[in-house]
């Protein structure tokens, strides 16, 4: 072959490869949607793919320019989603007729079943019988026997800092979000997989390894993801999987061994496996071991990254905002009094209005999932109050819900930039317009572990304000949405803060 012909054919394929790339583009133009003009492959979300951005900087950059649409085209790779930019047309979709949009769209080609067996990616009848199943074991009372052991894992990580703290006789710089990584490894292995761990003391163990390995949205496993994404059927051609085989296999035995041990030996502990087992028991169908393991698998989506990012986001609301951190500090200190020396319960927790005003607006100011979807699986039209058609939904339609961008528009929190836990005060929050603030999702299918995650959160930020003063370190951040990059709220050069022992 020639170098006219190689250069002809080279062409060629180009040529092919930009016509399917953008083969979806004029989409919503069709459908006579408004929409920003996309790059190929990448769609909308090119700074994001990039490094130049993160997705929730992104998302709320892309909603304050379009949210005088009430629909409005996004194209997510690839893909176009229809995004709501309206609260009530989400609570309709969402809420009322949720029939109708009922499953998140699908990000996952390939066929592993850990994957396609957690209670996020199930569908239909599915998801709602497995739903059913696990609501009793996330309720107040399950919450309040797991408590005691994430005791431990909160004093293993209290105790770390302490050593730290004995070196230098001051104040000391540290890395949160490494240090919270390690918490939230050891509280993953405690609480959902009967493990336990202490990855300050044992920094390489294998848990800790294995669990950093298949955390989503970090190294190989991003980029894994976005092929699976945006060229699935190369995905699939290459023989990819998004997890390692072994890796995913450790934590079935693990959990498989463990539920066996228990029942021959008649063992009860306060954890996912025991609260999956006793609810195995009573669902009318019968689970896999697969499908029990994805339910404890799914804490390193869900969970992992994000239970240490809103302790990390928090604290740094709590340096940038002296006066609030010393108005938390003294209900931290008044809690502790009550309890007269005993150990931190749930119940205490849950009675510090406080603590919670704070962590709402830490949630409502860093969003942790920038969106959030719905997949339409029958035809819908959505009519405004008077009957009129606004738009036509067909089956596969996928939706967009901003979360990120609606948390940060001033329509419905006034000053967005401004951290005000006042928002979230009994004499306040009734003004919160309904379906503006989604720190769990919405609907049926919000977040089923969001007591999970609070009672993480508010406990380890109340171990931390009594024994420390948080302050800035000459390394933290000046802007943590600028730092962010990717998928993740985290500045590229970490989460440094400053930690002064209380007297």
């Amino acid at each position: 072959m020639g170098a006219i012909e190689i250069v002809l054919l080279l062409a060629g394929l180009l040529l092919l490869l930009y016509k399917w790339a953008t083969a979806t583009h004029n989409i919503f133009e069709e459908r006579g949607l408004p929409y920003e003009k996309p790059w190929p492959l990448v769609g909308n979300i090119e700074a994001v793919v990039r490094g130049k951005a993160s997705f929730q900087k992104f998302m709320s950059e892309f909603y304050a320019r379009t949210r005088q649409h009430k629909l409005v085209g996004f194209f997510n790779f690839r893909t176009p989603m229809i995004q709501i930019n309206d609260p009530e047309i989400i609570k309709k979709l969402t809420v009322k007729d949720f029939d109708h949009f009922p499953n998140h769209q699908p990000f996952f080609t390939s066929k592993e079943p850990l994957l396609n067996d957690m209670l996020s990616v199930m569908k239909d009848q599915r998801w709602k019988h497995m739903r059913n199943t696990l609501t009793p074991v996330f309720t107040s009372s399950k919450m309040r026997n797991m408590f005691g052991l994430m005791n431990e894992s909160f004093a293993e990580c209290m105790q770390h800092l302490g050593t730290i703290s004995s070196k230098t006789g001051e104040g000391f710089d540290v890395e949160l979000k490494d240090v919270c990584n390690r918490l939230s490894n050891d509280l993953i292995a405690t609480t959902a997989f009967g493990l336990k761990v202490n990855s300050y003391k044992e920094r390489d163990n294998q848990f800790y390894q294995i669990g950093q390995s298949v955390a989503f949205f970090r190294g190989k496993q991003l980029y894994k993801f976005m092929l699976s994404a945006t060229i699935p059927w190369l995905f699939n051609l290459l023989g990819f999987k998004i997890f390692d085989s072994e890796k995913t296999a450790y934590f079935m035995r693990l959990v498989v061994d463990t539920m066996k041990y228990r029942e021959e030996n008649k063992i009860v502990r306060p954890d996912m496996i025991q609260l999956l087992m006793e609810a195995k028991k009573e669902a009318s169908a019968d689970w896999t071991d697969e499908e029990i393991v994805a339910q404890c698998f799914i804490f390193f989506f869900a969970a992992f990254e994000n239970n240490a990012s809103l302790i990390c986001t928090t604290a740094y609301e709590l340096l940038n905002n002296p006066h609030v951190q010393q108005t938390l500090y003294q209900e931290v200190q008044d809690t502790h009094d009550e309890l007269g020396g005993k150990s931190l319960t749930y119940d205490a927790v849950q009675k510090m209005p406080y603590m919670d005003m704070v962590v709402s607006e830490s949630l409502r100011k860093w969003a942790l999932a920038a969106a959030t979807d719905r997949l339409c699986s029958k035809d819908y039209v959505l009519r405004d109050d008077d009957g009129t058609k606004i738009f036509e939904f067909k089956v596969g339609d996928r939706i967009n819900i901003p979360i990120a961008g609606l948390h940060w528009d001033e329509r419905y929190f006034p000053d967005p930039l401004h951290f005000e836990p006042e928002r979230f005060s009994e004499s306040q929050k009734d003004n919160l317009v309904p379906y503006t603030y989604l720190p769990f999702g919405v609907g049926p299918r919000n977040c089923i572990g969001n007591r999970y995650a609070l009672m993480q959160a508010k406990a380890m930020l109340y171990n931390l304000l009594l024994v420390y003063k948080i302050e800035r370190s000459p390394k933290t951040v000046k802007n943590l949405m600028d730092h962010s990059v990717g998928f993740q709220l985290t500045p590229k050069s970490g989460y440094w803060v400053h930690l002064v022992p209380r007297k």
